[in-house]
This record gives C-alpha cells, sequence and structure tokens, in this order.
C-alpha cells in the first residue's frame, strides 16, 4: 500500500504543493501564486484548496500519513505557530496549523519555518542521506539554515535555532548583508561608478544592479565583476569556518540561487573555511553543493510530515530523531 505525504512550500510570491512518497519522488504538484496581500485567512483558503486537489489523485489503496507546510520567518513548530512573514500582509502571531485543521479535519499537520525544512528535504532525500550532524546553507536573496544535530533537527526556542544570516561577520555587519545576493548585489551598485570601464555598466546601472548582472560580466573575465565573485566566495567560506565550530557537522550542504547558478564559488569558500578551522578536526568535512535545486522547499515540507508523523507514532510530544 503507497504511503505519501502533502508537503506545502509558502512562499511570499509562489504557492507550491506536492503529493510524494517516502523515496522523494514528486508524484502530483500543484503551485498557484500566493495571495499575499489578502491576508491569512486567504491564504489559509488557497492551501486547502491545494490540499484538496492533490487528494483528488489519492486513490483507496493509498494511504495519506500526514501534511508538512513550510513557512518563511520564525515558526513555532510545536503549535504550528508563524510568529511573522516577511512581505505578506497581517502575518503576526498566525496559528496556521489550528486554522488549517479546522479545514482539512486532521491532526497530522506539522508547521516549520522552511530553513530549517530545508536541511530536513537534504536530510531526507538529498545530499544529507546517511548523516546523523549536518549543516544546510543557503544563500540566495537572504542566507539562511538549518541543521540536524546528533540525528535531530535542531530547532531551538521559539524555532529560532540556526538563523545564521544574522551571525555577524565583521564591523558588526551580519552575514546577509554581507554576502547574500541582495549584498552582493548593493556592493556592485555602490562600487561602479568607481569602475567606468566594467561590463556591469553594459548589463545594468547602480540603480538596477543585481547578483545576477554580476555573475553575467564575470562569465565575460570583467576584473571588476571578479573580484566580487571572489569576495562572495571569501565571506561564504568565513561564514562556513564560524558555523563548523558551532556545530560540529560531519558535512556541509550549500544551496540557494546564488550558488546554484556559481558553483564554483564552493572551491574559493572551502579554502576559505580550510583556512580558519581547526584542521585537525574539520579537514575532512565535505562542502558540496545541495541536490535539490528549487524541488528543497516542497520536498523539505515533505519530509517534515514523515519527521512529525515518526513522533506521533512513537507517542513523543516532540519531534525525534529518525536515523
Amino acid at each position: 500500500m503507497p504511503t505519501c505525504v502533502i508537503g506545502i512550500d509558502l512562499g511570499g510570491t509562489q504557492l507550491r504543493a506536492v503529493l510524494a512518497d517516502r523515496e522523494g519522488t514528486i508524484l502530483q504538484q500543484v503551485r498557484m501564486p500566493t495571495a499575499s496581500a489578502a491576508g491569512p485567512a486567504a491564504v489559509v483558503a488557497q492551501i486547502v484548496t491545494c490540499v484538496e486537489q492533490l487528494q483528488a489523485w489519492l486513490t483507496p489503496e493509498d494511504t495519506l500519513l500526514g501534511i508538512g507546510v513550510g513557512a518563511p520567518g520564525p515558526v513555532e513548530p510545536q503549535h504550528g505557530i508563524v510568529f511573522y512573514t516577511p512581505n505578506m500582509r497581517g502575518w503576526v502571531d498566525v496559528p496556521l496549523r489550528d486554522m488549517l485543521i479546522e479545514r482539512i479535519h486532521t491532526t497530522s499537520i506539522a508547521v516549520g519555518n522552511d530553513a530549517n525544512l530545508a536541511v530536513l528535504g537534504e536530510w531526507y532525500f538529498g545530499g544529507g542521506q546517511g548523516c546523523r550532524n549536518l549543516l544546510y546553507i543557503t544563500v540566495s536573496t537572504g542566507i539562511g539554515g538549518g541543521v540536524i544535530c546528533d540525528g535531530r533537527l535542531l530547532v531551538g526556542y521559539r524555532g529560532a535555532a540556526a538563523e545564521v544570516g544574522h551571525m555577524l561577520i565583521e564591523d558588526r555587519i551580519s552575514w546577509e548583508n554581507l554576502a547574500s545576493g541582495t549584498a552582493l548585489g548593493a556592493a556592485a551598485a555602490r562600487l561602479m561608478p568607481d569602475y567606468p570601464d566594467s561590463i556591469l555598466h553594459s548589463l545594468a546601472t547602480p540603480e538596477t544592479v543585481t547578483s545576477i548582472h554580476v555573475s553575467q560580466a564575470a562569465a565575460l573575465d570583467d576584473s571588476f565583476a571578479q573580484y566580487l565573485m571572489e569576495r562572495e566566495a571569501t565571506l561564504i567560506g568565513i561564514g562556513i569556518a564560524n558555523l563548523l565550530h558551532l556545530y560540529g557537522p560531519e558535512r556541509v550542504l550549500v544551496g540557494g540561487g546564488v550558488v546554484t547558478a556559481n558553483p564554483w564559488l564552493l572551491d574559493g569558500a572551502r579554502t576559505v573555511a580550510a583556512q580558519y578551522a581547526i584542521a585537525e578536526v574539520y579537514r575532512t568535512v565535505p562542502i558540496n553543493l545541495a541536490q535539490l535545486g528549487d524541488q528543497v522547499g516542497v520536498l523539505g515540507a515533505a519530509a517534515l510530515a514523515f519527521y512529525a508523523a515518526s513522533a506521533e507514532q512513537a507517542g513523543q510530544p516532540t519531534l525525534p530523531p529518525v536515523r
């Protein structure tokens, strides 16, 4: 009898939902623009619609084990309360799990922070399989992360563990404000007037330049853009070195749009991390590109559904280790 779950990735611009099995195979999926400006009730109605559409694909022989939902921003996972969600109107202290239970009529619903769920997804279905200590980092518009520590998802007080982007790196500036895609674009905008011969000027203005333009110019051997990308690799490596010492992972996975589009950044990041980390402990820790790509959100939510179901079956009040 096939066992599957529904994984839902709640984004500020797009809502995605999948029906997935224990191997992480996506059996069916639906997506729609998120009604971000309409408030929590409208978004909950959209989630219910997605669930109903996926449930319609189930046969009498199928078992739906549970539903997992990943939301941006801090989430209290035991009760599924979203404390706040950036770029979505009215999302402050929203009891998302209870709202969904009321509409879907099942208690097998778990809600978590999307970055935490990304590490779960990689742990279950991607590059983190077989690990008991795993660090996942996403470098995209912002920087986020998730940690598996001794076979458990590290959640922390009010679900706020592993907010790695807020770690201070230099001059009291956060890692996110130095090394995210947004920060890379901002650095280019700030410095472009000093490099009038840069190819970047043919791709964008200081007002419109983004990390994508920097990447494109670097690929065209533009020295200024290459400098920015090398600086990006260094900053990523410094952050990873700090996190190696904090969490003691046996494997590091890095995802997100900036690194996925420029995987060579990890070469420089590995060199820098090795330079600053304790060599005797961390020289053998691999730092690899995450495997799930743009499916990490929905598969992370699917992994949460399996993870929470294992807790329920074990009769435990908190999410347990499953490895």
